[in-house]
């Protein structure tokens, strides 16, 4: 498992040498640092042809940074903490057998007090190790080389060793203190002062780590052993390796090579890396930004440490740790910072800030660049960390908060003016794998955190992260350049967690860790992307403790998130609230709140219930658009909590005080398909809203439990999620999936996916379509135009979306609601269920009569050079077998089939084309431009009449399955 507390030393190194040039400029130095640590008693020199000496010289300078300038003032502030820490110490180090203990309060017979103490012997021995560190406590010492300190180090190892943490102590409580946590601070420690251990006492601590960490493919739960995986294999590889170095041991270094192996090829369950960028640890919760960093940084240590040695690690499978990079770290990184929906319980962490484990992904991230597999790699690599580092360097300096060995790699890499900062990523990622995705605007980045069947709702052990409840349950996380500290300042101790933006909640009192690694039922998770730039997510919502359900979807666009929600229903009967906004506005903010053009109260405690006709904007932060107006619960609060009331093991217990702003859609305490629509428009000014709220670019097409669509003008997409088989936006499925589809200059892209991944194939019948240009493998096309028609196999597809190109030639719309009507006595009659239509023109009154047709233009974004009435019929009857039927414009399309007769008719317009009929059976086809191009986009109406007296004609009608109307539009692709 993760530390729990911050490390003390990151690994780094000083990158002004080669990785295998390293290798003989630390021959060349070993004598010299041997001779400035001051050997102990029976402790030989290491020969300079020693290639375990060599890897722990090394070793040494990746934990501190190697031969730095002291007098470089980059380095001041990172070298006064740990002179200051290491000073602190020293002085309070107080051994005492009786209570078992180093220092007081930290017995070692608790399992966590004895990696606390072993790693408070690692930071002193990193200081002795660390040019320039001089004791704060105005005794005037030099900690570096300091032959007192270094044996205060060796004391307190051979403490350790004698009270707890040998060969003869068998393991309590948390088995990682035992195998990682405190051995990986004793190696550590070791190779810094090995010089002064003897041969005695290094045998003897061998020993110990031996017995504890026999075997790094497996960890120890209780008595039981099981295989390590992710990060703790990692881990425990480490252990060994640095193990086999201190000892001068072949074996044990193979060893841990050997067992590297099997963290390097993706996984597709369970822990590890996946091929989509996911990272998952305790088999089901998403932790790149913790556990993940620790595999990321082991490996490029150890990547390092090995290269060019006997050792060094060739499976060619370890290639995927370096694209991991780009495809599993560099997406949840925003301006320096590492997005907590990717840090699982860290976020309860009080230490482990988001910039904390951010600045450890780039330190990560420059140790890979020197073992990357390519110059060109390395150089990206190097790319992406000076652009983390100086875009969050004005909230979280990294000079002033990286270790020595941080600044050290960082250093050259700044001071190079032919390295440029890379542009903070863009787009849109999904990673199915771990139900999480991303999605980044101008000047905003928006992670969404999700659960199912297949990932845990969220996961709280060893006393962390105890009010996690709701993280997975669709929280949305927004962050603005112009706000990086949001979550970083007190959140997660103040924020209401049964009010987490995003989230549809039963507000039910929850216990601490309630429901803490609970998986739900439900599968149907996750959603379509287009190649990075556009996206759909939807989640089949059952909440834990309570019979709470619903389905809820998000539109990734161009500016904006849309967010919708249907058949909420059920609940303990406590209120049930969709929060659309819970935004911490730190210690006094006071940011104005404006509702449709009218700004709110700023006093906090206010509170209101609002009825919001369009828009509401929250200034610095951005707006909120409501398309079909929205009840809202307006608040102002203080929050007052402390970092202990959601984390016992290192929490403190200081209360904090922030301000939010919260708008809340009640469901009452017993929904029952209850719905909401709003759409997210992050970093809008108050103007720039209210303009998006009087010309809004989205249309929301459909919004049930069964399928959520959306239509945006802007970007050209259509989306929908089905939760089953259906229709919506001219996308027709045979079965539940996801479907997005983008029109853009001159071509339809389709991405299509199966969230529940249940599905063999699905049939997607598009209303638009073209000659095909390229489909991913498992897609058939069976009809390209008018329309499309799509086979989609996504067996195996793991959730990942199946893409094709079309180019924009042509759609096919089917009629929304036809019908026909009969004057006379019939007049009162409606024939809008009927399976045909019927047109004639007669004199006697009860025989004339008209056909009615709606087609639904969305789902054609731009514009059309032709529109064509399809419909298929005949004459009958017995006066002849030849009649000219008349396409009429009509101006209001908004009759329905049930309430369609010759009294509620719309009246008939200009006849826009005609068409002849015969008894032969046939299509007819009207030339209708002129009534659909002006109103592309909307619904549209036309009448079939006969202008003088004829013939009786019998049409097909939608309810008919053989040959139903069409209308086929033109599409212009330019």
């Amino acid at each position: 498992m993760h530390d729990p507390t911050p490390p003390t030393t990151a690994p780094s190194t000083a990158p002004a040498i080669g990785r295998r040039g390293f290798l003989t400029a630390a021959a060349l130095a070993l004598g010299g640092l041997t001779g400035a640590l001051q050997l102990g008693p029976g402790a030989a020199p290491a020969r300079a042809e020693d290639a375990h000496a060599v890897l722990r010289a090394l070793w040494t300078d990746i934990l501190t940074g190697g031969s730095i300038d002291p007098a470089d003032d980059t380095y001041a502030t990172a070298l006064t903490g740990l002179s200051t820490t290491a000073t602190d110490l020293w002085n309070s180090l107080a051994a005492d057998a009786t209570a078992g203990s180093l220092w007081p309060g930290l017995t070692l017979g608790t399992p966590a007090n004895m990696t606390a103490s072993c790693k408070q012997l690692a930071s002193m021995a990193t200081a002795y190790a660390t040019a320039g560190t001089t004791a704060t406590d105005g005794s005037g010492r030099t900690l570096y080389g300091n032959a007192q300190l270094g044996a205060a180090v060796v004391s307190g190892l051979d403490f350790v060793r004698t009270q707890v943490y040998n060969a003869d102590t068998a393991e309590s409580g948390n088995w990682w203190e035992w195998e990682i946590g405190s051995p990986v601070a004793l190696t550590n420690a070791a190779v810094l002062v090995r010089p002064l251990l003897s041969s005695a006492q290094l045998a003897e601590l061998l020993a110990a780590v031996d017995h504890f960490v026999p075997d790094p493919t497996l960890n120890k739960y209780g008595t039981s052993r099981s295989t390590s995986t992710g990060a703790n294999r990692v881990d425990l590889c480490q252990v060994v390796a640095v193990r086999g170095i201190l000892g001068g041991d072949d074996e044990r270094v193979a060893t841990a090579v050997a067992a590297l192996s099997d963290v390097f090829p993706y996984v597709t369950s369970g822990d590890g890396l996946y091929a989509d960028g996911s990272f998952v640890q305790h088999t089901c919760i998403p932790y790149t930004g913790t556990y993940g960093m620790v595999l990321l940084r082991g490996l490029a240590a150890l990547f390092q440490l090995l290269d060019g040695s006997t050792w060094e690690i060739t499976d060619a499978s370890a290639a995927h740790v370096h694209t991991s990079v780009d495809t599993a770290f560099r997406p949840w990184m925003w301006n320096g910072l590492c997005m907590d929906a990717v840090r699982g319980r860290a976020v309860s962490r009080v230490a482990e800030t988001d910039f904390y484990d951010g600045n450890l992904v780039i330190q990560s991230v420059l140790r890979a660049a020197e073992s990357a597999g390519t110059a060109t790699q390395a150089a990206h690599f190097r790319s992406l960390a000076k652009g983390w580092i100086t875009r969050g360097e004005d909230y979280a300096p990294f000079a002033g908060t990286a270790t020595v060995a941080g600044i050290a790699l960082a250093r050259p890499v700044l001071d190079d003016a032919s390295v440029t900062p890379a542009e903070e990523a863009g787009g849109h990622l999904q990673f199915p794998a771990m139900d999480r995705a991303v999605h980044r605007g101008d000047g905003w980045a928006f992670a969404l955190s999700l659960s199912s069947a297949r990932i845990a709702r969220y996961e709280s052990i060893n006393g962390e992260n105890l009010h996690g409840w709701h993280t997975g349950d669709g929280m949305g996380y927004l962050y603005l350049a112009s706000d990086p500290g949001h979550f970083t300042d007190g959140y997660w101790p103040t924020a209401d967690p049964y009010r987490l933006p995003g989230t549809t909640v039963d507000t039910l009192a929850l216990a601490d860790a309630a429901g803490t690694g609970t998986r739900s039922a439900a599968t149907w998770v996750g959603g379509a992307s287009l190649s990075g730039t556009y996206g759909c997510l939807g989640m089949d919502f059952r909440q834990y403790g309570s019979t709470l359900t619903a389905r809820k979807s998000w539109f990734f666009l161009d500016d904006s998130v849309v967010c919708l929600g249907a058949g909420i229903g059920g609940g303990s009967g406590a209120e049930v609230v969709t929060t659309v906004e819970n935004r911490n506005l730190h210690a006094d903010g006071a940011n104005v709140l404006t509702v449709d053009g009218t700004a709110q109260p700023a006093t906090t405690g206010w509170a209101s219930t609002l009825q919001v006709d369009s828009w509401a904007h929250l200034e610095d932060v951005g707006g909120y658009l409501f398309p079909d107006g929205a009840t809202v619960q307006a608040a102002r609060t203080a929050r007052t909590g402390a970092w202990s009331d959601i984390n016992t093991v290192s929490g403190t217990t200081d209360t904090l005080t922030r301000r939010y702003l919260s708008l809340c859609l009640s469901h009452g305490t017993a929904p029952s398909s209850d719905a909401y629509a709003y759409v997210l428009l992050p970093g809008f000014s108050k103007a720039r809203t209210a303009a998006r709220a009087a010309a809004p670019t989205v249309t929301v097409l459909a919004r049930t439990a069964s399928v959520q669509a959306v239509r945006d003008t802007a970007s050209g997409v259509i989306a929908a999620n089905f939760f089953a088989a259906g229709s919506a936006g001219g996308i027709t499925v045979s079965a539940p999936c996801s479907v997005i589809t983008r029109q853009a200059q001159g071509q339809l892209v389709v991405g299509v996916s199966d969230p529940s991944r249940t599905a063999s194939t699905v049939t997607v019948q598009l209303a638009l379509g073209g000659d095909l240009v390229s489909a991913d493998d498992g897609i058939t096309v069976t009809r390209s135009t008018p329309g499309a028609t799509l086979v989609v196999d996504l067996s195996g597809g793991a959730g990942a979306t199946r893409e094709a190109v079309f180019t924009l030639t042509s759609a096919v719309l089917a009629p929304v609601a036809d019908g026909y009507v009969r004057d006379g006595s019939y007049a009162a009659t409606g024939y809008g269920s009927a399976t045909t239509l019927v047109v004639k023109n007669a004199s006697g009154s009860g025989y004339t009569r008209q056909s009615y047709l709606t087609f639904d233009t969305s789902p054609v974004l731009g514009a059309i050079s032709a529109a064509t009435l399809s419909v298929y019929g005949y004459v009958s009857d017995s006066g002849g077998d030849t009649t000219t039927v008349a396409a009429h414009a009509v101006a209001d399309p908004g009759w329905t089939e049930s309430a369609l007769t010759w009294d509620t008719r719309p009246a008939l317009g200009d006849v826009l084309s005609s068409a002849v009929a015969t008894t032969t059976k046939s299509s007819l086809l009207f030339d209708v431009t002129a009534q659909v191009g002006p109103a592309l986009g909307g619904t549209v109406c036309v009448a079939l009449a006969e202008e003088s007296a004829g013939l009786a004609v019998i049409l097909n009608s939608r309810e008919n399955t053989a040959n139903p109307p069409t209308l086929v539009l033109t599409v212009d692709g330019s």
